[in-house]
This record gives C-alpha cells, sequence and structure tokens, in this order.
C-alpha cells in the first residue's frame, strides 16, 4: 500500500468530528467516530498558533510518577481547545508522515520516527483502524482491518 491508497483510506475521517483523545505512555490515541488512530511516532498537536502537546513531552516527568509528565498534563489542559473539531483534510505524504486538520484550527501531525533499522526490526509508527461494537470478540475484533504504518513500509493486518 503506497502513501496515496493509505491517505484515501484514512480520508474515511473527513467531515468526523474528533471525539477523543487520550495518552497511554507516549502514545497518543484519537477516536472519530467509529475510527481510531493509535500514533506510537513522534506526533504533536498543534492550536492557536503555537504546538499544545508532543509526544515527546512525556519525558518531562517528575522521574515519580508515570502520569506526572508534560504530555498528559498539556493534553488535560487543551483537550477542550482540541476535542470537537471536524476533520477538514487528511494528509500523507511519501514518507507516510500524516496531518490531520480539524475545523477549529487544531492539526494533528504524526511524524515517521525511524529510519533504516539497524539494531532490530521496524517499528510501528501508527495504526488506523475502525472500531468495533461493545461486547465485540477477540476473534470478531481480529477481523476488522488495521493499517499499520511502520518506519518505511505500510500493512493491512
Amino acid at each position: 500500500m503506497n502513501s496515496s491508497e493509505l491517505e484515501k483510506t484514512v480520508a474515511k475521517i473527513a467531515g468526523l468530528r474528533l471525539d477523543e483523545v487520550w495518552c497511554a505512555c507516549e502514545m497518543l490515541m484519537f477516536r472519530f467516530a467509529q475510527y481510531s488512530l493509535h500514533a506510537q511516532c513522534p506526533t504533536r498537536i498543534v492550536g492557536k498558533g503555537d504546538i499544545l502537546l508532543t509526544t515527546l513531552d512525556y519525558q518531562s516527568w517528575d522521574e515519580k510518577t508515570d502520569s506526572n509528565n508534560d504530555e498528559w498534563y498539556n493534553l488535560e489542559r487543551y483537550k477542550p481547545d482540541i476535542v470537537g473539531g471536524k476533520v477538514r483534510s487528511v494528509k500523507i505524504n511519501p514518507l507516510y508522515d500524516l496531518t490531520i486538520e480539524l475545523d477549529n484550527d487544531v492539526i494533528i501531525q504524526c511524524f515517521v520516527g525511524n529510519g533504516y533499522a539497524h539494531y532490530g526490526e521496524e517499528r510501528e509508527q501508527y495504526r488506523f483502524f475502525e472500531i468495533g461494537p461493545d461486547g465485540e470478540t477477540e476473534e470478531e475484533e481480529k477481523l476488522r482491518k488495521h493499517y499499520v504504518v511502520y518506519s518505511k513500509h505500510t500493512e493491512i493486518r
């Protein structure tokens, strides 16, 4: 799957509202109606003419409690400004960097953060998938396509 094919898939969120954004360690997760984006790569959210938060903000923490970091703090601080916008555009460049523009002047940017693997396997950067209904079994969830972007290629799982 090349970047333009992936862009057509992710563009399913065009016109949908960003319903939720949350963190798990350095990963940022976004829900647009029945679709989800999980970003494990360097990701930032821009708004109000400034960078509101990045996944790298996770590294600024009190070294005592995992949740006491700038990523989680800034997300809670700016969540009302981020959530609620409708997707105006989706762009994926040939390097698979992803940009999502919302109508509330918020921009979500996911940057592929690794070059060619030397010491290990390629790293997952982000994934896009349709969310199943509540109560879905593990077997049913496995039938759902996940579009996974790695450092240098994509896969449909």
